[in-house]
């Protein structure tokens, strides 16, 4: 039988890894579908303040206050918020470049700003992967 804090920690839990799915998996496919998915990274504006969010509930929930955090919560919580950084550039730097090269009509802008594109959403994925290390680290490690 489960307890109200146990199913309000499943609950967190579930919200806060389809966050980062969804965060990870709009840049993975931003990657893979190259000027035609740059507008999933809109998606992953959305699932990031999610995923934060849900994490730091858990962890309140979890553990009580940022002091008694472990290392690995903190470790990804550091992670996430310089996820947030680099998706937000990409966002607004990034994203805004490739529509203004697509304004004017401008190939060789177009294809600057793409690869200054991939390359903020290859880091937030890069990103993604140390964190999900820090996760099963902090867990089984």
């Amino acid at each position: 039988m489960s307890t109200p804090a146990y199913d309000l920690m499943t609950g967190l839990l579930a919200v806060h890894l389809a966050g980062f799915a969804a965060w990870s998996g709009f840049l993975a496919g931003v990657l893979l579908l190259g000027p035609a998915g740059v507008q999933l990274l809109r998606w992953s504006l959305i699932a990031m303040p999610v995923s934060l969010a849900s994490g730091w509930a858990l962890a309140v929930v979890q553990y009580g206050g940022p002091e008694d955090w472990p290392w690995a919560v903190n470790a990804m919580q550091t992670a996430g918020l310089a996820m947030a950084v680099v998706l937000l550039v990409a966002w607004f730097g990034g994203v805004l470049l490739v529509r203004d090269s697509e304004a004017s009509r401008d190939a060789d802008a177009r294809e600057q700003a793409m690869r200054r594109l991939n390359r903020l959403v290859a880091i937030d994925l890069l990103l993604a992967v140390m964190n999900l290390g820090f996760a099963v680290i902090g867990r089984y490690g």
